[in-house]
């Protein structure tokens, strides 16, 4: 099995996804700029609640394509490519980093007319969500976070890390490794690559050969195609030194979880490599009116392992948000 492949269309061009019939893939403009976002209407009796949806760190908007068109019943969807991943340029003044994905993130709901919004945010996103809710709390009526890049309360955390991630990132850190290596000797190969990029479809799905193609097609594509501007490599350096500084000094982070008024859903899983299941428990503990979910046998990204559970969840939450 070929991991990544090739498919897709040409950047610009709007295009509805066949297997996913109400989702359309095009761009916004952005300040000057051609956005990348994958969209999805809301259903004509729906009351307007716009969602926005933000990938993780050197994901894409495909990564939230199996959960749009079940969240387009409660409003409007748009899942957009933050610069340098998928298919969105950097600009010249982007300093790619948490703040200023932020930053632009607000740019994108401006853009799209959206006064306020919810957000769901995976990974990175979901510690973009958290500091956007806390600076502009007029801006969401609500979070979802999806095992989001929370810090440890304390930097001396990473110096204990669990079972599940050392098994998860072990094989990711040898193949890599192993790649640096024979590369410089000119030995590499495709099955490297393939063995590398199966251990790092692992950290989301616990069989990478039950993967859906369709979606693997879409993820692919993404890889594949060139954009001029889209520099993932140094997207990903800059946004990974980034999340980095928030990590080594957790205390603006935290505070923002301390005071965060937005209602706000959490969910994750007890299996995820990147985000100890352990993070997750002590934010939920430090915010009991939070609603939160921590899944047996779960990894980093529920909307894309198991899209049916993250939708029955929400649904179940924006129907308690309602009644409330």
């Amino acid at each position: 099995m070929h991991i990544f492949g090739s498919s897709g269309h040409s950047p610009g061009v709007t295009k509805q996804l066949a297997d996913w019939p109400l989702v359309t893939d095009t761009v916004l403009d952005v300040r000057g700029r051609q956005v990348r976002t994958l969209r999805a209407s809301s259903r004509p009796t729906t009351a307007a609640r716009p969602q926005l949806l933000v990938h993780g760190l050197g994901g894409s908007s495909v990564t939230w394509v199996q959960v749009m068109e079940g969240l387009s019943e409660y409003g409007p969807v748009v899942a957009v490519d933050l610069p340098g991943f998928g298919r969105t340029p950097i600009a010249a003044d982007d300093s790619l980093t948490v703040q200023g994905y932020l930053d632009f993130v607000l740019e994108v709901a401006d853009a799209l007319g959206w006064e306020t919004f919810t957000l769901h945010g995976n990974s990175m996103g979901g510690l973009i969500g958290t500091l956007l809710a806390a600076q502009h709390p007029e801006r969401l009526d609500r979070l979802v976070l999806v095992s989001p890049a929370l810090p440890p309360r304390s930097p001396l955390d990473f110096l204990r890390p669990n079972r599940v991630t050392i098994n998860g990132m072990l094989p990711l850190v040898v193949s890599s490794f192993a790649a640096l290596a024979l590369g410089a000797v000119g030995l590499a190969g495709p099955s490297l690559d393939e063995h590398r990029n199966r251990a790092m479809l692992k950290l989301i799905f616990p069989d990478p050969d039950g993967i859906e193609p369709e979606v693997l097609d879409l993820m692919a594509a993404d890889f594949a195609v060139d954009v001029e501007g889209v520099d993932r490599r140094r997207a990903l350096l800059a946004a990974t030194c980034s999340i980095a500084s928030l990590w080594a000094d957790p205390r603006s982070s935290w505070t923002a979880i301390r005071e965060l008024r937005t209602p706000t859903l959490l969910m994750g899983g007890t299996q995820d490599a990147l985000v100890p299941a352990r993070v997750l428990r002590a934010v939920i503990a430090a915010r009991p009116d939070w609603e939160g979910h921590v899944l047996d046998d779960r990894r980093h990204a529920l909307m894309l392992e198991d899209p049916e559970t993250y939708l029955r969840i929400f649904a179940d939450w924006q129907a308690g948000q309602v009644a409330a």
